[in-house]
């Protein structure tokens, strides 16, 4: 049995899914962010929360770069990244902001009388850039699944990066914390290691750090050193994050003919400044349709991993988040 109310996050509207499994928040105003999913059986917040949480509705932002705002926004949890992904980057006259517009996005909710009481469905068109997405989030005992359908309504060929970005937090993330997924290769990111290049891969679950090679399947404590590899040549769209102290596992499942790679971040502490100042502690998971995690440009120059959708065209991908049992 699913039930659905309004409830209010920090003076927004959210919508509150809940199945015998979980409690599921959705925040339609704000990107249809899902900002919390709770195991009911022991109260347990699977997804990671910002130190500054939601930003309070109409509240004013400072000034600053595209990635320091980004910061200023970002309340964790599991969003959408679309038309861009990383660093901002210009298109078509206009800046596509830090990992897209979509993720600040305000959805319509678009129900109907006889809507089920687990799913919700959320509708929006982008400013800065000829797109209209569609988001139904479906609740249904221990699974919650987001499908988004894209569509150019431009005309013309325009180019995009697409992804989920699911930030897991503690204490289903720690020290005894094992990650798998079915990747063939593991790109290190050149940015965050300056002695490597994109095409220094290995084997899951191999890559370089910054004294020697890192194995990501288990974390590391707390203060140590942060993690930024992109997994390719996915077998299939999987990966699963289980913690044995927490008896928890989380497994996402997603389209893999459309998302194909799979961002794998981990803050563990390494960043002293801002945004984090040596307290942050999460791993994040992108499926997305390109990498790296660095604008359009780059996606098209490293890789050629950008999505090209032409006048009306429009592509739809799901991802699943399934809470189980450590095996």
């Amino acid at each position: 049995m699913t039930e659905q109310q309004l409830v209010s996050r920090r003076g927004w509207q959210a919508v509150r899914l809940t199945s015998d499994s979980l409690a599921v928040e959705v925040v339609p105003g704000f990107g249809g962010t899902i900002c919390s999913i709770r195991r009911l059986e022991d109260d347990l917040e699977l997804l990671h929360q910002s130190p500054w949480g939601l930003p309070p509705h109409g509240s004013i932002t400072l000034g600053g770069t595209a990635e320091v705002l980004r910061h200023d926004l970002d309340p964790g949890g599991w969003q959408t990244l679309f038309p861009n992904g990383g660093d901002t980057a210009t298109v078509n006259g206009a800046e596509q902001g830090f990992d897209g517009e979509a993720r600040i996005a305000h959805f319509d909710i678009e129900q109907t009388p006889d809507s089920p009481a687990g799913t919700l469905r959320l509708r929006t068109r982008l400013r800065r850039s000829p797109f209209e997405l569609t988001k139904i989030i479906t609740v249904d005992g221990p699974a919650v699944t987001v499908t988004e359908t894209v569509r150019n309504v431009g005309l013309g060929e325009r180019e995009v990066m697409w992804g989920n970005r699911i930030q897991l937090g503690t204490p289903l993330v720690g020290p005894d914390t094992e990650v798998e997924a079915p990747a063939g290769l593991v790109h290190p990111d050149a940015t965050h290691l300056y002695d490597v290049d994109y095409d220094d891969v290995n084997p899951w679950p191999r890559t370089p750090g910054s004294s020697s090679m890192i194995n990501l399947r288990f974390l590391p404590e707390p203060g140590s050193e942060n993690r930024v590899a992109y997994l390719t040549d996915l077998a299939e769209g999987t990966a699963t994050v289980s913690n044995p102290t927490a008896r928890c596992a989380v497994t996402l499942e997603w389209d893999v003919e459309q998302l194909p790679h799979c961002w794998y971040e981990l803050e563990a502490g390494e960043t002293d400044d801002h945004p984090w100042f040596g307290r942050g502690y999460f791993l994040t998971l992108t499926p997305s349709s390109s990498w790296p995690a660095h604008g359009l440009h780059d996606a098209r120059r490293i890789s050629s991993s950008t999505v090209t959708l032409d006048t009306d065209e429009e592509r739809t991908a799901a991802v699943t988040l399934r809470v189980g049992r450590p095996g």
